[in-house]
């Protein structure tokens, strides 16, 4: 069972280079996950080796007193001072706190110097005294990071200005409650002398209460007198305002009618003339039309009679012009010719004959441009036809509106007439209204200013009793009240005087500071890891065992290749290239703790578990990898790689795997390290072993499905292909 596997390890005693691939094997893993978590071990323990600076622009405040009279204290506050002295000490707030100026913060901020930069305004410690005053406001800290530096120190520099915010709010809150008990105390010595006076106006309110019911009786009896007199006098004035009304309007709309009619009536008289000037012109207009409607149906007839004509007269000219043309070609030539034989020395006849054939071609051509003449003659027919019809059209559409336009006019001339004859009646009658109208709104206006003079007077003789009436009532009622709140004032302000509280010094910063930090609440870790650098343990031994794997199977061969021309079989030749691997693993793992353990001062909940699980781990890892290798040689080198970068990402080594993409979230279960993650983070931190237990179940199945698959891996190889003999590609 181990003679295969051993034969493969004495391949590496023969050479000192091989002794030392040994080493180099066991220790990469602790080198890798040594240096990853030494360089993360505790970098919160060590913020107070960044340098940051703190401008302070604060101009200080004083403090509010409200039992004084101008509201001050008199006692300075420079809060901005006090915090630069409270985070300034090294190592004090976070940082290394040093104070500069601004520009020297900004510039430090810029160069990498300073890894934040918190500004205290000049109005600081102003808007925190102002939490005792009428107008309070909140102080503002501004706190500057640059994430070209570093982003992580910038999202640590958010967590230190919160805990400096709340202090300085629990301190600001206790001073202010402070004020508050102390106000109580004011309050109280105050009240004493509120029932004192309390008292002593109830007394005079009783005898004032006496004398205001006497006054009120009278006060009453002579309102009713002149209640009944100013009636009568009101209902006269009335009745002439309303006559006054009347009458004012009826002459205002006399006037206002006759002049309208006379306007209407001159106006209608233009109308009636500019309406018979516009009869006569469309009467004009209208006789125009019919003389020009009868011209152009004579034009339309001769234009008939012309397209008609000129046709047949070109046809019967292209007709003679042809029969003449045939004539001359015809019994002429056959005479000139006859001429020619007769009198061949003749030179007449030869000048006649030369004539002829002119006259020929002469002929012809005319002949030609008769034809054509006519042709372009029946082509220009119907459209001068149509042309001739759209004209004719309008016009006769024309007349018809002229001559309804000039019905209408002769109709609006004929009602004008009639409409000034009827306005000329109206407008002498409505002049007769209008002087009727005025006397009568004369004589109402005198009677209105008689009764308006007798109202006002017994007008204000009724204001003047009815407000002394009311003020005595209201006296007395007021009298009364004044007795009864007086009273009730005293007795509620004595028990009030019980209610409120004083409290001594001791008792008010007691209270102050419950007030002000009311809830304290406390953080509880199970399982608690003593540094950093130990919560991310899991992930980085797990990278660093995977590394491990690829490493010792870079170094040793996956299968023993030789044994497979042998009678072994295929379990035993994977078996045997597995075992020296998982003796590599183990290697790995103790040297891996010991480094942690005495470089790092490393520490795990159940170091027996954690070691044993470890082996586990490295026990998987190498299964998969010598799968990798055995069935795709140099390019299952190359898959190791591409696995390892999707397990770092769906692992959940340093953030929950919930928080990534879904894709990430769906792959994480079929994945070893998510196991081997899971099950390291229980143990070192020492907690549920079940956790554990179920993560060793799932890397052991892994384990067996890959030790299986390599089998089978074997038994293929057994048959030796063209690919393998000469493979595309080669790593």
């Amino acid at each position: 069972m181990f003679s295969l596997p051993w034969l493969e390890l004495t391949r590496f005693k023969r050479h000192t280079i091989t002794r030392l691939a040994i080493i180099v094997v066991a220790i990469i893993p602790a080198i890798y996950g040594g240096l990853y978590l030494a360089s993360n071990w505790a970098p919160t323990d060590n913020l107070d080796k960044l340098q940051a600076a703190v401008v302070n622009a604060d101009e200080g405040a004083e403090k509010p007193d409200s039992g004084s009279k101008s509201g001050k204290s008199g006692e300075e506050l420079h809060a901005g001072d006090e915090l630069v002295d409270k985070i300034t000490p090294k190592g004090e707030g976070g940082f290394d706190w040093q104070e500069t100026s601004l520009k020297e913060a900004n510039d430090g901020l810029a160069e990498g110097k300073y890894f934040a930069v918190l500004e205290i305004p000049k109005n600081f410690s102003e808007r925190l005294v102002s939490t005792g005053g009428d107008d309070p406001e909140q102080a503002g800290l501004q706190l500057r990071t640059d994430d070209a530096h570093n982003f992580i120190v910038g999202q640590m520099a958010g967590t230190i200005l919160s805990e400096i915010k709340t202090g300085l709010n629990e301190t600001t809150t206790a001073e202010y409650v402070s004020q508050v008990y102390l106000g109580f105390n004011d309050i109280h010595s105050s009240t004493e002398k509120a029932v004192d006076g309390a008292k002593q106006l109830n007394e005079g309110a009783t005898d004032l209460h006496d004398g205001t019911g006497d006054l009120a009786d009278g006060a009453h009896t002579l309102d009713d007198g002149v209640g009944t007199l100013q009636t009568g006098i009101g209902d006269l004035d009335d009745g002439a305002g309303q006559l006054v009304k009347g009458s004012g309007d009826l002459k205002t709309g006399a006037d206002t009618l006759a002049k309208s009619t006379t306007e209407a009536k001159n106006g209608s008289k233009k109308l009636a003339d500019g309406a018979g000037q516009v009869a006569d012109g469309t009467g004009q207009l209208r006789d125009t039309a019919d003389e020009a409607t009868d011209k152009a149906e004579d034009l339309k007839r001769k234009a008939d009679d012309l397209v008609d004509g000129t046709r047949p007269k070109l046809k019967k000219a292209e007709d003679d012009l042809g029969s003449a043309r045939d004539s001359v070609h015809g019994d002429v030539d056959d005479r000139i010719a006859q001429l020619r034989k007769d009198y061949p020395d003749d030179p007449n006849v030869e000048k006649l004959a030369k004539d002829m054939d002119s006259l020929g071609g002469d002929l012809d051509a005319a002949h030609g441009r008769a034809a054509k003449a006519a042709d372009d003659a029946k082509d220009l027919e119907d459209p001068v036809r149509k042309a001739v019809d759209d004209v004719m059209g309008k016009i006769r559409d024309a007349d018809k509106k002229i001559g309804k336009l000039d019905d209408g006019a002769q109709e609006v001339s004929k009602g004008a007439d009639d409409l000034h004859s009827g306005l000329i009646k109206l407008d002498a009658g409505a002049g007769k209204l209008a002087t009727g109208a005025g006397d009568l709104n004369d004589g109402a206006i005198a009677l209105k200013d008689g009764t308006a003079k007798a109202k006002t007077g017994v007008s204000d003789l009724k204001d003047g009793s009815s407000k002394l009436a009311d003020g005595s009532t209201k006296l007395d009622k007021g009298a009364k009240k004044l007795v009864d709140g007086s009273g009730e004032l005293a007795d509620k302000l004595a028990e009030g005087l019980k209610q409120i509280p004083t409290y001594d010094k001791s008792d008010r910063e007691n209270r102050s500071n419950v007030v002000a930090l009311p809830v304290d609440a406390e953080k509880v870790k199970d399982n608690a890891v003593s540094a950093y650098g130990e919560g991310l343990a899991a992930f980085f031994v797990s990278l660093a065992l995977w590394i491990g794997g690829m490493i010792t199977y870079m170094v040793i061969n996956a299968i023993p290749y030789r044994a497979l021309a042998s009678s072994a079989k295929s379990s035993r030749i994977a078996w045997a290239g597995y075992v020296p691997g998982l003796l590599f693993g183990i290697a790995q793992v103790a040297v891996l703790y010991g480094v942690l353990t005495f470089a790092l001062d490393f520490s795990a909940g159940s170091w027996i578990w954690t070691l044993l699980f470890s082996i586990l781990v490295a026990a998987s890892f190498h299964a998969v990898h010598q799968l990798c290798v055995a069935a795709l040689g140099g390019v299952g080198r190359l898959v190791a790689l591409v696995l390892l970068m999707i397990q770092i990402a769906s692992a959940g080594g340093t953030y929950p795997v919930q928080t990534a993409p879904g894709i990430f979230q769906a792959i994480s279960p079929f994945l070893p390290m998510t196991h081997a993650v899971n099950g390291l983070r229980s143990l070192i931190a020492g907690g549920d072993m079940f956790i554990a237990a179920q993560a060793a179940a799932v890397l052991l199945l892994m384990t067996a499905i890959c030790l299986v698959a390599t089998m089978l891996v074997c038994s293929r190889k057994r048959m030796v292909t063209l690919t393998q003999l000469h493979p595309s590609l080669s790593l």
